[in-house]
């Protein structure tokens, strides 16, 4: 394997990849490749295109630099990208905003669908359903139970509007009839501490993420959020088997740029994503984050948001977090 120069940028949550000069391909121009990450450091949307930053900095022979871009319900990130020159040196790290924002958040100041363009379906990743342990819940019915006898006294972190954290959030509300205090967090790692120390009562997050707390004893885990149980932790239920069939919902993280990107230039970015993704050392990477490889070309992936925005329509539509926008 070609080993290629890494250089850690200390400013803003940056990470530059830097290709040998040798290893230059054809790809239009010098500019770096730069990822624009809807969330904070710590999710999917942020560790999985560093990790695949030195594979693309060797094939392409640009830099490839990560910045992270939270807030807005990811339109932040994406309104960058969207905004950008259309010539494939910009791509949006996203998740299920891509395919609920239309819906929830309208009114961006750019176009979703004429403004940016479909690249690569990257991965997929179970989620868990942990609560801090002074709640006194061991289960979904358990966390319906008290909040249907005291609405609004249990909180449960989102990060942020749109993605498979707040999803499940309403879906729990939702399927589950409860009123339940939404907080909004720029990233669901951010959570993290206030879960652990109770100031806030339940997330959904990576089984990556929660479960070292989980083991430890600092958070409990509740449900694994879709089938089948999870290898990472077989003792711990599904959302079915734990008392809301309903609630099933898996992360997903892909990649977009921006809109009018000549169809060539997006066909070389996906084949050099999906050359990454088949690496034997990237998919260990990705297991040991508890996340599964799940490409799908421009035109599947296309197809693939539209489908999910339809899925989620009737849950957006009685949205109740809308307001809690970070």
């Amino acid at each position: 394997m070609h080993r290629i120069a890494l250089s850690l940028i200390a400013l803003g949550g940056l990470l530059c990849a830097a290709p040998s000069p040798a290893q230059a391909q054809d790809w239009p121009g010098t500019k770096p490749l730069r990822f624009q990450t809807t969330s904070a450091a710590g999710g999917i949307t942020d560790t999985v295109p560093r990790l695949l930053a030195n594979h693309l900095a060797a094939s392409l022979g640009v830099p490839v630099i990560v910045e992270n871009r939270p807030g807005a319900g990811g339109n932040i990130a994406a309104g960058i990208v969207a905004r950008a020159e259309p010539d494939g040196h910009m791509l949006l790290s996203t998740g299920s905003n891509q395919a609920v924002n239309p819906t929830l958040l309208p009114n961006p100041g750019f176009d979703y669908e004429r403004d940016l363009a479909p690249v690569s379906m990257v991965v997929s990743a179970k989620l868990l359903l942990a609560a801090t342990p002074a709640l006194p819940a061991k289960n979904i019915t358990d966390v319906i139970a008290i909040a249907s006898q005291k609405p609004k006294a249990v909180s449960i972190a989102i990060s942020p509007i749109g993605t498979p954290n707040h999803m499940a959030a309403e879906m729990l509300a939702q399927y589950g009839d409860i009123d339940l205090t939404f907080v909004p967090y720029d990233g669901i790692a951010q959570a993290t501490p206030d879960l652990i120390a109770g100031r806030v009562d339940l997330a959904a997050a990576s089984m990556p993420l929660l479960l070292p707390h989980v083991r430890s004893g600092t958070l409990k885990a509740l449900a694994v959020l879709s089938p089948p149980r999870s290898p990472l932790a077989p003792d711990v239920p599904t959302s079915a088997e734990a008392g809301l069939a309903a609630l099933q919902i898996d992360g997903w993280l892909c990649f977009m740029t921006t809109g009018g990107t000549p169809a060539p230039i997006v066909a070389r970015l996906d084949a050099e994503i999906a050359k990454a993704l088949e690496l034997p050392e990237v998919r260990r990477a990705l297991a040991k984050q508890g996340v599964d490889v799940f490409h799908l070309n421009p035109t599947q992936l296309g197809a693939f948001l539209h489908s999910e925005a339809k899925r989620f329509s009737s849950l957006l539509a009685d949205s109740r977090v809308k307001r809690a926008v970070p």
